[in-house]
């Protein structure tokens, strides 16, 4: 579990890529089955009974064992700053992927590694080629290639996909109760929170981080749409 909420889905990646349903299973089989069985099977003096709890024991301890391994298929391992947003890359992807596999040990780790999608200028078609790819479960190394190691801390990448989360929200009331209840419960001023889309795996949302240091505050649980985006993107550079 440590290793789990400390670094796989470390906060906010844990809701955002639905780290409660990762725990869900892990204590369905730890808590349920196990014990469901148990029950079922159990009765005193029964002929064989030492070796139905035994392949009970390896049933769970294969299910649990099954459990991880999908939690750790579905952890995200990187998160890449595209023309638009963030994107995540969990960890079937990019081990499925093309990457040399250099590059993949690089990438993959017990946190999430930060890259920037630095695209080519001369191919007006590569950003609807490369994420339609990327979106289907492929592409990732056409990405990969055009891309170099950033922190969330480096304004000048950051900026370029940074929203006005004021002027975005202020055409819903529900959307400013939501952004004030959140600068309420971090303590910490709007005006130094920078806003940034990232693309969940159920829905694209908004990632607050430290202005001035580029640490994770929390996501905003607000929904982005990209007609709002445009008129609220603060880099006239962003697209």
């Amino acid at each position: 579990m440590v290793l789990l909420l400390g670094f796989w889905y470390k906060p906010p990646f844990f809701d955002l890529e639905d780290g409660p349903k990762a725990i869900q299973i892990i204590i369905f089989v730890d808590l349920v089955l196990g014990p469901l069985l148990t029950l079922i099977i159990f009765k005193p003096g029964k002929p064989g009974l030492k070796f139905d709890l035994s392949m009970i024991a390896i049933f769970q301890l294969s299910a649990l064992m099954y459990g991880i391994w999908m939690v750790q298929m579905a952890r995200p391992v990187t998160v890449m700053l595209s023309y638009d947003a963030l994107y995540i890359a969990n960890y079937r992807t990019v081990k499925e992927s093309n990457i040399p596999i250099a590059a993949k040990d690089k990438i993959i780790g017990l946190e999430p590694t930060y890259l920037y999608i630095n695209f080519p200028k001369d191919d007006p078609n590569f950003v609807a080629t490369a994420f339609k790819a990327f979106k289907e479960g492929s592409g990732l190394e056409l990405l990969y290639k055009y891309s170099e190691p950033m922190s969330l801390s480096n304004k000048q990448q950051t900026s370029t996909i940074a929203i006005d989360i004021e002027k975005y929200t202020g055409s819903t009331d529900e959307w400013q109760v939501i952004l004030q209840n959140f600068v309420s419960a971090h303590d910490q001023p709007l005006e130094t929170m920078t806003f940034l889309p990232i693309q969940a795996r159920y829905g694209k949302y908004f990632l607050a981080i430290d202005k001035e240091n580029g640490e994770i505050i929390d996501y905003l649980h607000i929904p982005y749409f990209d007609n709002l985006a445009v008129a609220a993107r603060i880099s006239p550079h962003g697209r």
